[in-house]
C-alpha cells in the first residue's frame, strides 16, 4: 500500500500541514530548516509520491501539460523534440500528455476538448518541420507555446531552429576549408527554412570576398535523395564544377553521394558535401561520414516545456517572442581541402 501525506508526516514527527508545506516547496520562511530536511529525507525514505488527483481538485493544478503534434511523435527524425520536452517536465514533476494528430485539424480539436476537461494546466503546439501554424481555436486563449513553428500574429512564445546560423556555421566551415567554388542544393518550395539558409550561404560568401556563381544555386521541388542525387549530376556537368557543396538535408547530401560516386570521384577529397539536419542513422552512417548542421531537437523540445512551465508558474507573464536555438556544426570526413 502506498504511503500518503500523513504516515511521512507522522514518521519525520510533524504536523501535516507542516510535511505538505515542505513536499509542495513552500517551507522557506515557514518551517526550519532542519525541520524541512527531516521531511524530505523521510518522504524519500518512505518512497512517498503525491496524490496528484487529489491535489489538483484541491488547487486546480493538473501540473499536467498537453503537447499536440503532427507526426514528431511517430517520425524518428524528429521524436527527439517529444524526449527533450518528457524528460524536462518529468525534471520539474509535471506530466506530458502527447497527441499525435497528423495535421488533422478535426483530432487537434476533439484532442485539445479532451485535454482541457482532463484540467489539462498548458500545451505545447509542435511542428516535424520549421513552419507557420494556426493554433487550434480551442487552446487559442489558454497558456500556449509553438515548437518548432511559429504563427504570424506573435501571440505564442515559439521555439524554432536559428536556420541563418546554422547555414553560415556549413558555409563558412567550407570556406575555412580553401572551398571558393561552393555549391548550394536547396528546396525551392520551402517557404521559411530554405531562404534563411540561401541568404546565409551568399553573405557568408560575399563577407569573404567569394563571387556569387548562380549557376552553383540549384532549387529543386523538394528535398530527398533523388533531387539531391539529379541537382548534383547538373553541377558536375558544368564547365567548371563546385569544389564542395551545402546541401538543404542530409537526404539531400545522400543523394549528392550518389552522383558523385557514379561520377568516379571521391567525397571529402575530389568534392566536399555538407548537410544539414543531422538525421539519426543516415549522417553518422554514410561513408564517409556526414560533415553536417545539428538541428537542435532535443534542446527545442527542453526549451519549450521549460518556458511553458515558467508561464504556468508566474502571474505576469511575459512578452512572446521567437527564441532561436543554435544549428551547431557536426564534423565527419566528407568536407576536405579544396582541390
Amino acid at each position: 500500500m502506498a504511503n500518503t501525506l500523513k504516515d511521512v508526516a507522522s514518521a519525520a514527527k510533524v504536523s501535516s500541514a507542516t510535511a505538505s508545506l515542505v513536499l509542495n516547496g513552500l517551507a522557506e520562511g515557514r518551517v526550519s530548516e532542519e525541520v524541512a530536511n527531516r521531511v524530505i529525507a523521510t518522504a524519500k525514505n518512505l518512497n512517498y509520491r503525491p496524490n496528484l488527483v487529489a491535489r489538483s481538485l484541491r488547487t486546480q493544478e493538473s501540473k499536467t501539460i498537453g503537447l499536440i503534434s503532427d507526426q514528431i511523435a511517430t517520425t524518428p527524425f524528429a521524436s527527439q523534440m517529444l524526449a527533450g520536452a518528457q524528460l524536462l517536465a518529468a525534471k520539474e514533476h509535471w506530466l506530458l500528455f502527447v497527441v499525435n494528430a497528423d495535421g488533422d485539424k478535426e483530432v487537434e480539436a476533439s484532442a485539445s476538448r479532451a485535454l482541457i476537461q482532463h484540467n489539462v494546466t498548458g500545451f505545447i503546439y509542435a511542428s516535424m518541420y520549421h513552419r507557420e501554424v494556426e493554433v487550434p481555436k480551442v487552446i487559442n486563449n489558454k497558456n500556449v507555446v509553438l515548437l518548432d513553428c511559429f504563427d504570424n500574429s506573435n501571440q505564442y512564445h515559439s521555439i524554432i531552429p536559428n536556420e541563418y546560423g546554422g547555414a553560415r556555421n556549413a558555409v563558412a566551415f567550407l570556406v575555412k576549408n580553401g572551398h571558393t567554388k561552393i555549391a548550394h542544393i536547396t528546396d525551392g518550395e520551402n517557404k521559411f527554412a530554405a531562404p534563411l539558409r540561401e541568404k546565409a550561404y551568399k553573405e557568408v560568401l560575399n563577407e569573404n570576398g567569394i563571387e556569387f556563381n548562380k549557376n552553383y544555386l540549384l532549387k529543386t521541388p523538394s528535398s530527398n535523395a533523388t533531387e539531391g542525387y539529379e541537382a548534383t549530376k547538373k553541377l558536375l556537368q558544368l564547365k567548371v564544377p563546385p569544389t564542395a557543396i551545402f546541401a538543404y538535408t542530409d537526404r539531400m547530401a545522400m543523394g549528392a553521394y550518389a552522383a558523385i560516386h557514379e561520377a568516379g570521384l571521391k567525397v571529402g577529397e575530389d568534392i566536399s558535401v555538407i548537410g544539414f539536419d543531422n538525421q539519426p542513422d543516415i549522417a553518422s552512417a554514410m561513408r564517409p561520414g556526414l560533415t553536417t548542421i545539428q538541428l537542435p531537437h532535443f534542446e527545442m523540445g527542453e526549451m519549450a516545456t521549460e518556458i511553458l512551465i515558467k508561464q504556468l508558474q508566474n502571474s505576469e507573464s511575459e512578452t512572446p517572442i521567437r527564441h532561436l536555438i543554435d544549428c551547431p556544426l557536426v564534423v565527419r570526413d566528407s568536407v576536405g581541402p579544396a582541390r
